[in-house]
């Protein structure tokens, strides 16, 4: 076998890269009997990643019970620069700054009702511009997120209007010369699930994020599935049968998404705007018209919930609804109804520890890897560890 050893120092320089960002602090030592290569190699990678600025030495470690010099620790730099990742939903834009070992910063949501997509950039631009002016470390990437399919960084279909085949990657990578990249909110959210929330424990998962649209991001084997031109996971269109009435069929969206959710309670509370307060206290004092509408809400997503389980047999199935971050209450009857349904597979069903920021942070997971050249290795941000060295095995 021929081995180019152009693409082994790359995978070399790859994966000690990773072994910084997810064990650091860490020394030259541990990264050479973590990656089974030896000392010189590590060593010259290591050289080359400190002279880059990509990683600092933060102290020493303490020596082995053999005694010798204390190691020099290693982390990744956070100051070498910043992403920003953005979520564009039919009538707002969340925009959050993230530094490279994933902590998120200056969240903002901006109201984009009545605003057409020209001026939706513009205020998108802006802020991005902003942050640059503000920020003393360099822009490194940029992610969106949006409802729809998502191909190889094109919007091959969109909610919304002038999205489709509209190049978002382009026009933002031309105006600030860093790398961007498109991904669709469930997987943003599953990626998320991933990297930031799932501290390894399932390898194969679900995020089902319910938004303007109903639809899952699938992890397997800790990897992102899209599927056929990333149409993977896209169930708010699928059929799905009235409850009382099988004959008559609408789609998953209808009965789930949030939009048609929220104006049922609207109608009936003769409010013309989404009053997060009323909803609460409406459930709390058992207002029938609130729990007739959160009943449906809830026994068609156990059956979205439950049909997922059943298919793909995930590990756990996470689920990022505003709603349910609303009213937590509402996910022990989703259990009970997909607990009554006839399937074999019936995963842990969970709600996401972030709704707010999870299709964020994963948007903003996906551009950190882009950054820094991981796009394939699993980093894990989350649980960063004190950089109080005395104590760290070497």
């Amino acid at each position: 076998m021929i081995i180019n050893k152009h693409i082994m120092r790359t995978t070399n320089e790859k994966q000690v890269l990773q072994q910084i960002v997810n064990a650091g602090p860490i020394s030259r030592s541990q990264i050479s009997r973590n990656l089974s290569l030896n000392k010189v190699t590590v060593s010259d990678i290591y050289s080359q990643l400190l002279h880059e600025g990509l990683i600092r030495e933060v102290g020493h470690g303490v020596s082995t019970r053999n005694g010798g010099r204390k190691p020099v620790m290693a982390l990744l730099n956070v100051g070498y620069g910043y992403v920003i990742s953005i979520n564009i939903l039919r009538s707002r834009f969340s925009i959050v700054t993230s530094r490279l070992d994933g902590r998120s910063e200056n969240y903002e949501s901006v109201s984009t009702r009545d605003v057409d997509l020209a001026t939706v950039l513009d205020m998108i631009d802006e802020r991005i511009a902003n942050t640059m002016a503000a920020s003393d470390s360099r822009l490194l990437g940029i992610a969106f997120g949006l409802d729809g399919v998502i191909y190889e960084n094109q919007i091959l279909a969109a909610s919304l209007k002038g999205f489709k085949n509209f190049d978002l990657a382009k026009y933002f990578s031309d105006k600030f010369q860093v790398p961007v990249v498109l991904e669709n909110l469930a997987n943003e959210s599953a990626i998320y699930e991933r990297d930031f929330a799932g501290e390894g424990v399932y390898r194969n998962l679900i995020s089902v994020t319910i938004r303007d649209q109903v639809s899952a991001g699938i992890i397997t084997e800790e990897h992102l599935y899209r599927g056929h031109n990333g149409e993977a996971g896209n169930i708010g269109t699928c059929p799905m049968a009235d409850r009382y009435r099988e004959e008559n069929v609408e789609t998953v969206n209808h009965y789930v998404a949030e939009g048609p959710v929220l104006q049922r309670i609207m109608a009936y509370q003769k409010l013309d705007r989404v009053d997060v307060n009323r909803i609460r206290r409406d459930y709390l004092g058992h207002r029938p018209e609130l729990l007739s509408i959160l009943d449906e809400f809830t026994y068609y997503l156990a059956k979205v919930l439950g049909n997922l389980s059943n298919t793909f047999a995930p590990d756990a199935i996470v689920v990022n609804a505003p709603i349910l971050e609303l009213l937590p209450e509402l996910m022990d009857k989703v259990r009970d109804y997909v607990s009554q349904m006839a399937i074999l597979r019936k995963a842990p069903l969970l709600l996401t520890k972030n709704s707010k920021e999870a299709s964020l942070m994963g948007g903003a997971s996906a551009i950190i890897h882009k950054a820094l050249g991981l796009d394939d290795l699993q980093l894990t941000f989350g649980n960063q560890r004190s950089a109080i060295l005395e104590g760290v095995e070497s």
